[in-house]
């Protein structure tokens, strides 16, 4: 799904087109989406899987909408969230694995990215995250060296990340104006997801991931999503 672009295709096709189609539906179904991934405890996790279940099979009682092909892809993908749910619960594993935070990939695929422009390996300095434990930053340098361990089309496509720094951003200026940045980044695409042009959207984009779901109507075109699957 991820390598051919399938994913990300199907993702912008539904985010343009299910609240039509569905309505109120679908805002259910995604609030659905969000309390299962909150879910602190095992019976919790159970009871909201089973309400997004539900969610679903009533989004897709209106039978031959357009994002229906997809949906049914949602559906059939249902009864694998309970492995996740005890990974994220921490079952079975040493650190629980945080769906919701966008941390640990964004600092993957900035360390990819870098790597592969400069031909080095990457150091990473970042304020103080408790995220960034020594395991996980050991799990990450992991798979960023062998990504085909869980993604097979990347073999061959390893980075080294030599490093990780976690400073106090009060105290280091490098960070400040990283985030300084990143609200800047922000700003400029919450302006366009709302669609107002920006100004520095030019600037903005060229430092925005190819993989980003950001909603772009582009990537309804199966074509478009597979070349940007492959080039990332």
């Amino acid at each position: 799904m991820y390598a051919d672009g399938s994913a990300l295709c199907g993702a912008n096709i539904l985010f343009f087109t299910a609240p039509v189609f569905y309505g109120e539906r679908w805002d259910a179904l995604l609030i659905a989406f969000q309390d299962f991934l909150r879910a602190k405890s095992a019976p919790e996790a159970l009871a909201s899987l089973a309400t997004l279940d539900a969610r679903v099979v009533d989004a897709l009682s209106l039978n031959s909408a357009p994002p229906e092909m997809f949906l049914n892809l949602v559906h059939s993908g249902i009864k694998h969230l309970r492995l996740l749910s005890r990974l994220q619960l921490g079952q079975g594993i040493d650190h629980r694995l945080r769906t919701l935070d966008p941390l640990i990939p964004a600092v993957g695929a900035t360390v990819a990215h870098w790597a592969e422009q400069s031909g080095r390996s990457v150091e990473i300095l970042h304020d103080a995250a408790k995220e960034l434990t020594p395991e996980r930053v050991a799990e990450m340098r992991k798979h960023l060296a062998a990504p085909e361990v869980v993604a097979p089309h990347r073999a061959g496509k390893g980075v080294k990340l030599a490093a990780v720094t976690l400073v106090d951003s009060k105290l280091e200026e490098r960070v400040q104006l990283a985030d300084l940045l990143a609200g800047l980044g922000r700003s400029v695409f919450e302006a366009e997801g709302a669609g107002r042009q920006h100004p520095l959207t030019p600037l903005v984009e060229s430092h925005m991931s190819r993989l980003s779901m950001l909603p772009n109507i582009e990537l309804m075109n199966p074509e478009v999503a597979r070349a940007v699957a492959r080039r990332a």
